[in-house]
């Protein structure tokens, strides 16, 4: 019977780690969904805008808009090909600094990053592009922070026309970023070539105007020009009678000819006559129309969802003579936004049934919460609905003045991110679980603005951390004791420098401290003082205290400890660049020193931190050759020197500690904390 028992419990146990994995997965696919879901609504909207568009300008606004704000991109920057193909001219840039400079600065093909895009006719990213292509330094970055730089070409009929580039710092761009861009650039190709196409198209109507002369050569350009552009384009009369029309109309609608087209009257192909009407109303009272979304009918009654974008054109004395327009078929995207309804439909009835997950809209015209709140806090949604206050009481109280004061803070922005929290709820059942809440503003079609959001359990993934922080705090115990170690080896080689080096990462760390170093940039320094002279492990000890002067085979050997020191860490995984810190630690500001003869900020500036600690600890203490010159000599050194040897505001940092903050070394058998 035991064994039954024990038997249902691994049963219980396996089944409920089999829940969780699923559960894991349904979440994933829920991300995935919402992400591609987006995108795909993403690439809709511009579609929809780009294929009915020929102001390029405008395009290239959208555009440039949309993705940045999905890539989280501060820049972007859209070039077409020089007529000699190796420059990049800049058409179109959004930067928060350089814009002008950017429009006047063409990139070279074959040296850029986005000339790189276009000779390969491919998308690329760069996460470790360095400094921007333009030369330009961004405000309020490092020289540590890489430029992050994504770009895709803009290619029809295997034509090169350009690119698209999107500039940010911080976080890498990914590959699902690549294929959103390649896709955009994609469709937007097309639509470049078509305005480029229509522009010709307008300057020809121009030029037949000008001279006739010309006529003949223009009509012939015309019209070859206005066979190739792939929307549709018509002229006709106010009574619906059609004029001209391009092949690709005349295919859009089944006719056989341009003449089996004009046979026909505008009216036959709008199965709803008071949608005709309803255009003519607009156009006689706006002269025009943009993005008129209409069903259409071809020859053989199929019907088709197009978008008109159409011009009135007038006599000079204000009549009304014909009107010339461009058709759009948008059934294939309509197909797309039905099923993205679909999928949508599908997400909802998911997301209410993956637990651990809760979405909610508050402060709208309709209070919304999904159903699964009843999984994860033991109360129904209705609770929260008439309750607004529910669930902030339920808020633990350490957390509320945190939550107040970010959301306060968001309050303020201009162009409201996500609102990402983390903070712990009240259970029914009293008791607490960590959530985190990421929360945006929607603007209704009314104008009103409500918040939207989702919660999400985060219990384990605390936990988890809880754990790391535990074994972090083992490894820098571990490491430190390492370093504890490394020290007591060099003492034991040098006993008249017992300490030297303790001493040395007490005044560095007491000097990085005042140059405002952050507290995981002065423990890497206390570590690399406290092992600077590791090198001299491997001279002998009695060149180490001898008492008199060194010669010149004695010194040369003594000036290898930076390099022996350096190849003795180099191999160990130090979160901190220790090993080159003690390379540096003899070089000296003018140049002149070892082992590599490095100058200025050459020198890594702990390094230079070392360097004159290292000079002050070793005057002021006895050394077998000589007694201590004292504090105050070593101060006259290092003064006498600054800008010489030594950094000048390390200098003039260690100064003020002896002068004015009474700084002293600890005593030698202390230990450095």
């Amino acid at each position: 019977m035991t064994k039954n028992i024990i038997d249902k419990d691994l049963s219980l146990i396996e089944l409920k780690e089999r829940l969780k994995q699923e559960v894991k997965q349904r979440i994933q696919l829920e991300e995935e969904l919402n992400k591609k879901n987006y995108e795909s609504e993403l690439i809709l909207k511009i579609s929809r805008y780009i294929n009915s568009n020929l102001d390029i300008n405008e395009l290239f606004q959208r555009i440039a808009v949309v993705i940045m704000d999905h890539l989280n991109s501060y820049g972007c920057a859209i070039y077409l090909l020089s007529e000699d193909r190796n420059k990049l001219i800049p058409k179109f840039v959004i930067d928060p600094v350089f814009k002008k400079e950017i429009m006047a600065t063409p990139l070279d093909v074959h040296s850029s990053f986005t000339g790189k895009v276009v000779k390969a006719k491919k998308s690329m990213m760069f996460n470790d592009a360095g400094a921007n292509e333009n030369g330009f330094h961004i405000p309020g970055t490092t020289e540590e922070e890489e430029e992050r730089i994504i770009a895709a070409p803009f290619i029809f009929k295997d034509e090169i026309l350009g690119a698209i580039c999107l500039n940010k710092i911080g976080p890498f761009f990914s590959e699902n970023d690549l294929n959103l861009l390649d896709t955009f650039a994609n469709n937007v190709a097309t639509s470049i070539k078509n305005a480029q196409n229509y522009k010709k198209f307008q300057s020809e109507l121009l030029e037949r105007t000008s001279a006739e002369k010309a006529r003949k050569a223009s009509d012939k350009r015309f019209m070859d020009l206005r066979s190739n552009v792939p929307v549709g384009l018509f002229r006709a009369t106010p009574e619906g009678k059609f004029l001209s029309a391009n092949e690709a109309l005349v295919s859009m609608f089944g006719f056989d000819s341009e003449q089996d087209f004009l046979s026909a009257s505008t009216t036959k192909i709008y199965p709803d006559i008071n949608k005709r009407d309803e255009l003519l109303i607009i156009l006689e009272k706006e002269k025009s129309v943009r993005n008129f979304e209409v069903i259409l009918q071809k020859k053989n009654g199929e019907k088709i969802w197009c978008i008109l974008d159409i011009n009135t054109i007038h006599d000079e004395l204000g009549n009304w003579k014909y009107q010339d327009g461009i058709v759009t078929n948008i059934s294939k995207e309509k197909l797309t936004e039905r099923n993205l309804a679909k999928t949508q439909s599908r997400l909802a009835t998911i997301l209410n049934n993956v637990p651990d997950i809760i979405l909610y809209e508050t402060g709208g015209a309709k209070e919304f919460v999904s159903d699964n709140i009843v999984e994860m806090l033991g109360y129904p949604a209705e609770d929260f609905i008439n309750d607004k206050n529910k669930f902030n009481s339920l808020i633990h109280p350490d957390d509320r003045e945190y939550i107040t004061k970010k959301i306060a803070e968001w309050e303020k922005r201009e162009e409201k991110d996500v609102l990402a929290t983390w903070f712990r709820i009240k259970k029914a059942d009293g008791t607490y679980i960590w959530i985190e809440n990421r929360m945006i503003e929607i603007t209704d079609k009314n104008n009103v603005k409500y918040h939207a959001g989702v919660n999400i359990d985060i219990s384990n993934l605390k936990n988890t951390e809880e754990q790391l922080k535990e074994s972090y705090s083992t490894l820098q115990r571990i490491l430190e004791e390492t370093v504890q170690g490394l020290v007591s080896a060099v003492e034991m080689r040098d006993p008249y420098t017992a300490g030297h080096q303790r001493r040395v990462a007490d005044l560095a760390t007491a000097i990085a401290k005042d140059m405002d170093f952050t507290e995981n940039e002065i423990n890497g320094l206390k570590l690399a003082a406290l092992v600077h002279d590791i090198g001299k492990i491997n001279i002998p000890a009695e060149i180490l205290s001898k008492p008199g002067k060194l010669t010149i085979p004695e010194f040369n050997l003594i000036k290898m400890h930076p390099q022996t020191g350096y190849d003795i860490l180099k191999s160990i995984e130090f979160p901190w660049p220790i090993a080159l810190i003690v390379l540096q630690h003899q070089e000296r500001y003018d140049g002149s020193s070892y082992p590599n003869g490095l100058k200025g900020e050459e020198i890594h500036i702990k390094a230079r931190i070392l360097a004159v600690a290292d000079v002050i600890e070793a005057m002021s203490s006895h050394r077998p050759y000589r007694p201590s010159l004292g504090i105050d000599t070593a101060l006259e050194e290092i003064e006498k020197n600054r800008d010489i040897l030594y950094d000048p505001n390390v200098v003039d940092v260690c100064l003020n500690l002896f002068k004015e903050k009474g700084y002293k070394f600890p005593k030698a058998q202390e230990e450095i904390n």
